[in-house]
C-alpha cells in the first residue's frame, strides 16, 4: 500500500531529479542523471504496483507523480537530442566563435537599438539566416548582396508603414526560415550619444 509519507518522500525524489537535470542542461553536472532516473522509474512501479489496494486519493496522487515524471522523461529526450544535434530552442544550430583564442568576443547585435542596420548586423543577420536553412536541411537561394537589398527594401517599407524604426530577427516557423520584424525601442531623450 502506497502511504502518505512514502508518497511524500517519491514527490521529493521527483523534485531532487528535476533539480539534477536542471543542472546537467545548465553545465554544472557533467553527466545526465540517467541513474536516478532509472531508479525513480523502478520506485514508480513498485509502488504502481502495490496501490492497487490503496484509496483513491493514494491512487490518484501516484497517477499524478507518474504523469508529471513522463512528462519531464519526455522533455529531457528531447532537450538531450537538441542538445546532441548542436539546436537551440530557436531552431537552428550554435555555431562556435572562430577568433583566435585570447581574442575580444564578436560584437553581437544588441536588439531593440535606435541606429540603423550596419554592415555587420546585416552580415550577422545574413549568417543566422543561412545557418538556420541549412539546419532544415534547405538550400540557400540568395547570396549576401540580394540579402541585404531585399532587407533595406522591406525595413524602409514597414517603418513608412509603422512610422517606427524596426529591427530583424530570424526565426523558424512550420519548417520554414523567415525573417520577423520588431520594433525598436524608442530612444531615452536623457540618453548621452
Amino acid at each position: 500500500m502506497a502511504s502518505e509519507e512514502r508518497l511524500a518522500q517519491l514527490e521529493h525524489a521527483l523534485h531532487e531529479l528535476v533539480r539534477d537535470w536542471e543542472r546537467f542542461f545548465a553545465g554544472i553536472r557533467k553527466t545526465p542523471p540517467e541513474i536516478e532516473r532509472k531508479r525513480m522509474e523502478v520506485r514508480l512501479r513498485v509502488l504502481s504496483e502495490q496501490a492497487s489496494s490503496a484509496g483513491h486519493s493514494e491512487q490518484f496522487r501516484l497517477e499524478q507523480i507518474q504523469h508529471r515524471f513522463m512528462t519531464y522523461c519526455q522533455n529531457w529526450e528531447r532537450m538531450l537530442r537538441d542538445r546532441e544535434e548542436g539546436r537551440t530552442r530557436a531552431g537552428y544550430a550554435r555555431k562556435p566563435p572562430t577568433s583566435a583564442p585570447g581574442a575580444a568576443p564578436p560584437k553581437r547585435p544588441v536588439p531593440n537599438e535606435t541606429r540603423p542596420a550596419t554592415v555587420d548586423e546585416t552580415d550577422a543577420l545574413f549568417a543566422r539566416f543561412v545557418a538556420a536553412k541549412r539546419d532544415l536541411g534547405q538550400a540557400v537561394k540568395l547570396d549576401r548582396e540580394t540579402f541585404a537589398r531585399q532587407l533595406d527594401s522591406q525595413r524602409k517599407a514597414i517603418e513608412e508603414r509603422m512610422g517606427r524604426e524596426v529591427r530583424f530577427d530570424v526565426v523558424v516557423e512550420d519548417g520554414k526560415v523567415k525573417l520577423a520584424a520588431r520594433r525598436a525601442a524608442k530612444p531615452d531623450p536623457g540618453a548621452k550619444r
